[in-house]
């Protein structure tokens, strides 16, 4: 018995198939590099608000 088997593709359909993947994934990482950004922007926020305090504390 034969344990090989042909397998063929269209190759548009795979285009079609890793470029929704690749589009899939940039909006994944566009979204994840905007929440770092809205982090690292509150941080700053945050140690400018500790900064006045400490600031003010003196």
């Amino acid at each position: 018995m034969n344990m090989r088997e042909q397998i063929t593709f269209d190759v548009q359909e795979v285009y079609k198939i890793l470029a929704g993947k690749i589009a899939s994934l940039e909006m994944q990482l566009a979204a994840e590099q905007v929440a770092k950004e809205a982090i690292v922007n509150y941080v700053e926020e945050l140690e400018g608000k500790l900064g006045i305090l400490e600031h003010e504390a003196n």
